[in-house]
């Protein structure tokens, strides 16, 4: 399956991370390319507030009911 690339370098020399790079399917999807880049967002350290803010709260998926058991 091919895949695309999404990468982000680093402008200047730190101790962070220089590179950070996704290898996604050609077929993403608008949702799954959100997620994606929510993903990215966390690994180059933004809060979990400003990328709620920014990206907006994800819907929880599968039976409320499951859900809560699984976390209480």
């Amino acid at each position: 399956m091919p895949l695309d690339k999404i990468t982000y370098t680093r402008g200047i020399k730190s101790k962070e991370p220089q590179v950070i790079e996704f290898q996604v399917p050609t077929d993403l999807t608008i949702g799954q390319f959100k997620t994606t880049c929510k993903r990215l967002a966390y690994s180059l350290g933004y809060s979990e507030s400003g990328i709620i803010e920014q990206f907006g709260k994800d819907k929880q998926k599968g039976d409320p009911n499951q859900l809560k058991l699984l976390f209480d």
